[in-house]
């Protein structure tokens, strides 16, 4: 008899969880597409006050006090291997026209090119 019950709570439990599983997810998607929104539309010219992880992307604090979160792609080409959370600092320029697919990091005198993932 307690392995039956053990089943239909287990059951139960599962009918429950899959849907709520489903719902967190497509809340994060949402939450991406409208974090990705504000920042292609962005045009961006300013100095970094400060990085941070955010939203298991890149949290951007400018000197004008705006704030994006964006998911940079590391490439070899474009931006030397470098993560852009690791690389960029307070201080550094970066550059990014409306709806352009790259953001240009200036770091001394490097320049490094991101691109980024679109949702």
């Amino acid at each position: 008899m307690k392995m039956k019950h053990m089943v239909i709570l287990g059951l139960i439990l599962f009918v429950i969880l899959i849907p709520v599983g489903i719902w967190m997810q497509n809340q994060a998607k949402n939450k991406g597409k409208k974090h990705f929104e504000v920042f292609n539309a962005a045009d961006i010219d300013n100095r970094i006050e400060s990085v941070r992880i955010a939203y298991k992307g890149t949290g951007m604090k400018l000197d004008d006090g705006r704030e994006f979160i964006f998911y940079p792609l590391t490439d070899k080409r474009l931006n030397e291997g470098s993560i852009f959370n690791y690389t960029a600092e307070s201080g550094d320029k970066v550059e990014k026209r409306a709806f352009s697919d790259t953001l240009y990091l200036y770091k001394g005198d490097k320049i490094l090119m991101y691109t980024f993932t679109k949702f």
